[in-house]
């Protein structure tokens, strides 16, 4: 089986042709990635703090198996980032034989930078004064900021800091820059070879790994150790082929239970490092893909009504929750008592406060901060949109660094 390679070969529909690629469900599915990694840092690791607040001892197990699990929100991250990347570099080529890869890169640093280097700069020059205690020395600045980040943290350990998931973000750019790379130089025909080759890669590298006794985040960081969700998500799309699966609902949530039950006994049964881990990470990546093939449909009208539309908007503005998200949890760690009004706030009071406050600060940047580097992205998108169309371009499902 050949990837389609031209208009003709790819599908016979409209949105094809002027370049329209856009699922309002998969921004609710990155807005569902980000609520468990929030929720997965949100709560405290310790059993004793569930148990003494009456909570019986099955239930703070199944409880931090839960939060353990949320973890692997990243890893649907970057199968949504790895499909959608796949999707769209293969519409270009579909459309004009080719895809630009400058052109690539210029959106790419557009929808990732301006957010990214200006959180980091806050880290560096204003973190430290509201957080005394944070950790983010030099050799972490520096990695950061050249997005290898991920590799000095799977050394070095990932930093106490309100910047320490930025390390994911290395991990996509590594993925924007090798990813349309590898496809321009052996040819996107071979797109489910490369894929396939990926998955042998991350299994071997863990197998290398777990030899070696390397331990969290070791694995956890490694991009090579963590390839499965990006070659799967890619080849999602191979699958697909820019369409989504005609099934019917009652089978949609069995896929979405399987996954999700895929996840948490990853979370129960397996570790971050050591011999489970070689099988951990596949199934995690498998349970992401499960999820999105499951979700993807070609009309979802119910999103675009109230309350479920405000899904939609969560799902857009996702970027800057994750990037916010730490900053805030640690912020109303602090805040012990409404100022003013002097009302005592509990732990549950100071979660919703942090998850409302990230919601906040994600808006405001992706009003004022992202939004007018995202309208730039069309003098570098080919498309046979025309100009007055050209808002409509905003709305397509662009990957972004998780």
């Amino acid at each position: 089986m050949r990837y389609p390679t031209t208009l003709s070969d790819y599908a016979s529909r409209p949105e094809v042709e002027d370049g329209v690629f856009y699922h309002p469900e998969l921004d609710v599915l990155r807005f569902a990635a980000f609520l468990a990694v929030f929720m997965h840092h949100a709560l405290p690791q310790d059993a004793s703090l569930y148990i003494s607040a009456g909570l019986p001892n099955i239930a703070t197990e199944w409880l931090l198996t839960t939060k353990d699990a949320g973890a692997f929100g990243l890893d649907l991250f970057f199968a949504l980032s790895s499909y959608l990347i796949t999707e769209l570099l293969v519409r270009e080529h579909a459309r004009r034989g080719r895809f630009s890869l400058p052109a690539f890169f210029a959106r790419r640093a557009l929808r990732i930078w301006p957010l990214y280097f200006t959180f980091l700069a806050a880290t560096v020059f204003v973190m430290p004064l509201i957080f005394p205690s944070e950790s983010f020395g030099p050799i972490y600045i520096v990695s950061f900021a050249l997005f290898f980040g991920n590799w000095v943290c799977a050394t070095n350990g990932i930093p106490f800091s309100v910047a320490s998931p930025l390390w994911s973000i290395s991990v996509e750019e590594q993925f924007y820059v090798g990813w349309p790379l590898l496809l321009r130089f052996f040819g996107i025909h071979r797109l489910k070879q490369l894929a396939i080759v990926m998955l042998g890669v991350a299994v071997a590298t863990r197998v290398l790994l777990a030899a070696y006794g390397v331990e969290h985040p070791g694995v956890w960081c490694n991009t090579l150790a963590r390839l499965d969700p990006i070659a799967l998500g890619a080849i999602l799309a191979f699958v697909l082929r820019g369409r989504a699966p005609q099934i019917r609902n009652s089978l949609r949530l069995a896929l979405v239970g399987l996954s999700l039950a895929g996840w948490w006994l990853s979370a129960r049964y397996l570790s971050q490092d050591g011999p489970t881990s070689i099988l951990l990470y596949t199934v995690s990546g498998l349970a992401a893909v499960v999820l999105l093939f499951a979700v993807l449909q070609n009309d979802v009208r119910l999103l675009c009504r109230r309350p479920f539309s405000w899904l939609v908007y969560l799902g857009r503005i996702s970027y800057g929750l994750y990037v916010f998200h730490l900053f805030a949890l640690a912020l109303m760690s602090k805040l012990l008592v409404v100022p003013l009004l002097g009302i005592s706030l509990n732990f549950e009071s100071r979660v919703i406060c942090a998850f409302l406050l990230t919601v906040l600060l994600a808006a405001a940047s992706y009003r004022w901060l992202e939004l007018p580097f995202l309208r730039l992205k069309k003098r570098f998108t080919y498309s046979r949109v025309g100009a007055a169309q050209g808002s409509r371009r905003l709305r397509l499902n662009e990957p972004f660094q998780i």
